[in-house]
């Protein structure tokens, strides 16, 4: 069975029609209208960061709330001081009591009254409650002397940077439907926003992150829009917790237009595909047909004619060819050979239709609008807070393991050497951000050491107690929080470089923490620990986040447009003093928006074309090109009177059919009429002999083996 010549300008031209339709359906997606989609997921990141840090808030005040819970059991009658030592200097803590079982009955409490609601059974609970503006959350911790504990606890959000021309608003919504508002502007009482308000956050019943986007309308006063918006409302559980952290904005919509460069795209391609058609259709794939049908006359031994004049220069001296043999085999023969015979040599064909292909991409590359190079408001503030989120996180971290480094201390500062390894062993089992923690004597030299090896030399620890980094050398940054003891020795714990570079990840794009002197500490992407960051766009939102502030800016970093925003460690407390910033760093080009949904539609359909156009070319090199080059060189040379080389087909199609008919000539030449068992060459012949050979007998068993025993 042969394969076609003409199948790759088929499949190519079929592949390149698929591909108009496929880019036509693809780069209209961005024509429809509605809200950003980068605002959108700009929204489910700001709230999702949100409630993660209230619910890791609020478990470390449970955490607080079961030691003081386990004092209580180990000592009831000193109760009042483990209240008072609960609240000292946390003023989330709106009361806290000891009561009866009914939760009625006050026994000790400290700061406002607290009262078990009616309903909630007495047992270990989580109980959100909204009282005005102000969302707090009812912890209930049964005691063991069949008493309960009742911590009434403030949810407060850290304070967030908002849009005030989106008329944002963060909201805290109970089971109950009640809701506070946490931060931003007053929500307008109307009924559909309440509807839209109450569909997301029943969502999260059955998703984390749930968005509702309403009707588009006119611009609330004072939002500084001149078009249509609309409210969106993105909700999100916080944990298992019970209540939902909301954020309402109105933000612009998009109108749904009908842009010319879907349809441009498209009428690229489909010229390009009937382009490859036809001229591979008439300059390789019609020429070697007819080549074909000339080679089996004179394969045949009948007269052949006048070669075939076609538009393929390696098909016209294959053909001329031929016709020489035919004549010098049958002098009678009419046929002739042409010296010049012309034409366009097969390559060049080949190379006009991918040049077609490649047109077809540079007629989709003009389509190609030119990325944003700005971003909308919403999007900026929310990565404001993210930054600000992550920074934050990473100074609560270190402060944090500060703080618990301090409590070991407190707790077991004089004890022997068993009982402080103990007690270090239990801080890393419990904290993940240490990756170490060792007692240090007087002299500096570890004395009990738990977790993995630590990478601080030994030594005397600097000053009275904090967070700091060891040096700014070597391969990786070594950060530790230490506590002097009274005794001079010193707890050391050091911190997890892969769980701080963690933390950075919550942000998209490429996130670093740089020193004072603009070194990289850590970053999400690969880097060289210590190295000296000279970007001015970084270096100067780092310095400027060092000041106590946010910043943030559409810029040019590295010739790149990006969204650069920076934010503090810490501006107060142990992890203050290593003056560090968090920067982060993302392509404009990154974000889902209309614009950058096109230029990345259009740039895929130009790599799928360029490839189309590659598989076109390599096909027809490897399978058609060079098998036909090499049959144009043995047709020369037997027509030139070299029959020494067998002429062989390289492949079962029509190139290969017209070598086969070429042996056919070579053999005639060297063998004569009589080759193919008295066969005249491969025409069939009218009284052709037919011989009738003897049978050979069959050999005896027995003599056979007899021989074989001889």
């Amino acid at each position: 069975m042969l394969t076609a010549i003409g199948t790759p300008a088929l499949v190519a031209s079929l592949l390149l029609t698929l591909l108009a339709i496929f880019a036509f359906a693809y780069l209209s997606q961005g024509d429809t209208a509605g809200v950003p989609k980068a605002v959108v997921e700009s929204q489910r990141e700001f709230v999702h960061e949100i409630s993660r840090s209230l619910n890791n808030s609020v478990g470390r005040s449970r955490d607080e709330l079961s030691r003081t819970v386990e004092a209580y059991n180990a000592r009831p009658d000193n109760v009042t001081a483990q209240l008072a030592a609960l609240t000292k200097d946390q003023p989330k803590w709106r009361g806290v009591g000891v009561y009866t079982n009914d939760g009625r009955t006050g026994v000790a409490a400290v700061g406002r009254p607290v009262a078990l609601p009616a309903g909630v059974p007495p047992g270990r609970a989580a109980v959100p409650l909204v009282d005005g503006n102000a969302p707090r959350l009812l912890l209930v911790e049964p005691l063991a002397d069949n008493k309960l504990l009742l911590a009434e606890l403030d949810l407060g959000i850290r304070t967030l940077r908002l849009d005030p021309r989106s008329k944002q608003a963060v909201l805290v919504v109970v089971p109950t439907g009640a809701r506070a508002l946490s931060q931003g502007a007053p929500v307008p009482a109307d009924p559909k926003l309440d509807a839209l308000i109450k569909e997301a956050v029943d969502g999260t019943a059955r998703r984390a992150t749930v968005t509702r986007t309403g009707t588009a309308a006119a611009p609330p006063a004072g939002s500084g829009s001149a078009g249509p918006v609309a409210p969106l409302v993105t909700a999100d559980a916080v944990g298992s917790l019970g209540f939902s952290v909301v954020s309402l904005v109105y933000t612009p919509v998009t109108d749904a237009s009908a842009t010319r460069e879907p349809l441009v795209a498209a009428l690229a391609l489909l010229v390009a595909a009937v382009a490859v058609l036809l001229i591979l259709q008439y300059g390789l794939a019609r020429p070697v047909r007819r080549l074909l049908l000339h080679a089996k006359a004179v394969a045949s031994g009948n007269s052949p004619g006048e070669p075939p004049r076609t538009p393929n220069a390696q098909v016209n001296r294959i053909a001329a060819a031929l016709s020489a043999l035919a004549a010098r085999q049958d002098p009678g023969s009419s046929a002739r050979r042409d010296p010049a015979p012309g034409g366009t040599p097969a390559g060049l064909v080949v190379v006009l239709a991918v040049l077609a292909v490649l047109g077809a991409a540079g007629g989709v590359l003009t389509t190609l609008t030119q990325a944003e190079r700005d971003l909308p408001g919403q999007v900026t503030r929310d990565t404001e807070n993210q930054t600000g989120a992550v920074a934050a996180a990473i100074g609560d971290t270190l402060d944090g393991g500060y703080q618990k480094l301090v409590l070991v201390g407190r707790d077991n500062g004089k004890g022997d050497t068993a009982q402080v390894r103990r007690a270090l062993d239990r801080l890393v089992d419990e904290n993940n951000r240490f990756r170490s923690a060792y007692l240090l004597s007087a002299d500096g030299s570890v004395v009990a050491s738990v977790g993995r090896e630590p990478l601080r030399p030994s030594g005397l620890v600097p000053g009275e107690g904090g967070v700091v980094l060891h040096d700014v050398q070597g391969r990786l940054p070594i950060i530790y929080a230490y506590h002097p003891l009274s005794d001079g020795r010193s707890l050391v714990a050091e911190f997890d470089v892969r769980y701080l570079t963690r933390l950075l990840q919550r942000v998209d794009g490429r996130v670093r923490v740089l020193d004072v002197d603009q070194r990289d500490i850590l970053d999400s992407g690969g880097y060289l620990a210590f190295a000296q960051i000279t970007t001015p766009a970084v270096v100067t939102a780092s310095a400027r986040a060092l000041t106590g502030r946010t910043y943030a800016a559409v810029t040019d970093v590295d010739g790149v447009r990006s969204l650069l925003v920076a934010a503090p460690i810490a501006v107060d407390g142990t992890a203050a003093q290593l003056e560090w910033s968090v920067v982060a760093e993302r392509p404009v080009t990154d974000f889902a928006l209309p614009g950058n949904q096109l230029h990345h539609g259009a740039l895929l359909v130009v790599v799928v074309t360029v490839g189309v156009g590659l598989l076109l070319f390599s096909w027809h090199y490897f399978f058609q090109l060079r098998p036909l080059r090499n049959l144009e060189r043995e047709a020369v040379a037997l027509a030139g009177g070299d029959t020494s080389r067998v002429v062989s087909p390289r492949w079962h199609d029509e190139i290969g059919a017209v070598a086969v008919c070429l042996e056919v000539c070579r053999q005639a030449a060297v063998h004569g009429e009589q080759r193919l068992g008295g066969a005249a060459r491969i025409r069939p012949t009218e009284g052709m002999p037919t011989m009738i050979m003897t049978k050979v007998p069959e050999r005896r068993r027995g003599g056979a083996s007899r021989r074989r025993g001889d």
